[in-house]
């Protein structure tokens, strides 16, 4: 008989809600229990998505022995003690992007599952998607020869609001933890750790920035330009171009459906990469197969990754003088 995974969440909000659709989706997946400090939020949560248990504290439902894994969604600044947490009772942890908001906080929840021999991965969603997955097919093979530029922007507009999580550096606000970290992963995942960064971002009055825009420079004369923005509304495309042409991932590239190949200025080729559900499937797919194999870590999406990324988001953040305070449990 297939194994069949019951997952817990903690922090049951409107990222929570498409990662619980996804469960539907999934057949060898259920929603179990879901935990938040607002318990009639649990109940209501727990109701809607027909999960049999809710909590009203995070440590119940670390607990909790018929959980598989766990789903971390609470706030970015959040994260870090919430994951703990849950590998210190020995739960399988996918945790929402960003890892962390510093570097050294991710490396202790990485050393922390490894220590306890437990799985860790960061839902980097988009990296399991059919564009990414094809992405990398056609750059492996040449089609547009070495990749020399890559160019990706993520930028939406959201009204300032200096409490919301946009915009509040205590829930990790800020354009480069938010989306910023889409156009970084997409740029660590196909030219690997840039070897000089230069960066500007407009601050917000909260001290979260709102536009990011850095350039990412490696010796071998490869060159990346990543912008974000919550509050203007970018192309969110994302273009990867080598000695034989370009190839452009349509918008919104981070999940997006066709891939248009580009040649001596005229559009060569445009693959179709479709996908049912809301995309959040695949990541849980990911994580299913790791533990039937018993991994701890997704080969795929690497600890070492998230590391890298963490590292190079921090650098950015540090030059353009923002920085995060970790919040309690």
């Amino acid at each position: 008989m297939n194994k069949i995974f019951k997952w817990g969440i903690i922090g049951p909000g409107r990222i929570a809600q498409k990662f619980a659709v996804a469960l539907q989706a999934v057949p060898n997946a259920t929603l179990h229990a879901v935990a938040s400090r607002d318990i009639e939020k649990a109940k209501q949560f727990a109701a809607e998505y027909k999960a049999p248990v809710f909590y009203n504290n995070y440590e119940a439902l670390a607990a909790d022995g018929e959980i598989d894994a766990v789903y971390i969604a609470t706030p970015h600044t959040y994260h870090h003690k919430h994951t703990l947490l849950c590998l210190q009772k020995n739960k399988a942890v996918l945790c929402e992007k960003p890892m962390s908001v510093n570097y050294a906080s991710t490396a202790e929840m990485i050393a922390e599952a490894k220590e306890n021999n437990v799985f860790l991965m960061e839902a980097m969603w988009s990296r399991f998607l059919p564009i990414i997955s094809k992405t990398l097919e056609l750059i492996k093979a040449g089609e547009i020869g070495e990749v020399k530029y890559l160019n990706a922007d993520f930028g939406f507009a959201a009204p300032f609001d200096a409490g919301s999580r946009l915009y509040d550096l205590k829930l990790g606000g800020g354009s480069l933890l938010d989306v910023g970290i889409y156009p970084l992963f997409l740029a660590l995942l196909i030219l690997g750790k840039p070897d000089e960064i230069k960066t500007f971002a407009h601050l917000a009055s909260t001290g979260a920035d709102v536009t990011t825009n850095a350039i990412l420079f490696y010796k071998n004369g490869t060159m990346a330009n990543i912008l974000s923005s919550i509050n203007t509304q970018t192309p969110i495309t994302a273009e990867i171009s080598g000695a034989k042409g370009t190839i452009i991932l349509d918008r919104p590239w981070y999940k997006g459906h066709s891939i248009r190949i580009r040649k001596n200025d005229l559009v060569t080729d445009t693959i179709e990469v479709p996908y049912a559900g809301n995309g959040f499937e695949f990541q849980i797919e990911e994580v299913h197969e790791c533990l039937l194999n018993g991994f701890t870590e997704s080969k795929l999406m690497p600890l070492e990754f998230s590391l890298q990324l963490s590292s190079i988001m921090e650098i950015i953040l540090q030059m353009n003088n923002v920085s995060y305070t970790m919040q309690p449990a």
